[in-house]
């Protein structure tokens, strides 16, 4: 589901299973009986992902944690919430501008 305007995403709350291994995480999807395998950034993204987050946020904790340009962080970013989305990992949600 796309959201028009500011959003922010996060990991749904069920039939999701997160486990890291070597500081690598797998995320098995109970519903759809798939998994996830990801490297330090996507986990790292992950971890963020468990409560809301906009782009913007994703984005700028990349470039802090692993020192990667700002182009290079929403590449990053973009790619692997397109990812999440295509499997129907997320939700979105309208941020409200009045909070």
């Amino acid at each position: 589901m796309m959201v028009d305007g500011p959003s922010t995403v996060r990991l749904r709350d069920r039939d999701l299973v997160m486990r890291e291994i070597d500081g690598e995480a797998v995320l098995l999807d109970l519903a759809g009986s798939t998994y996830l395998a990801a490297n330090s950034t996507g986990t790292f993204l992950l971890r963020l992902l468990t409560e809301s987050q906009d782009h913007p946020s994703l984005v700028s904790s990349l470039v802090r944690e692993f020192g990667i340009s700002t182009a290079q962080a929403d590449a990053d970013a973009s790619s692997f919430v397109a990812a999440l989305a295509e499997q129907g990992l997320l939700i979105h949600t309208r941020m409200d501008d009045g909070g």
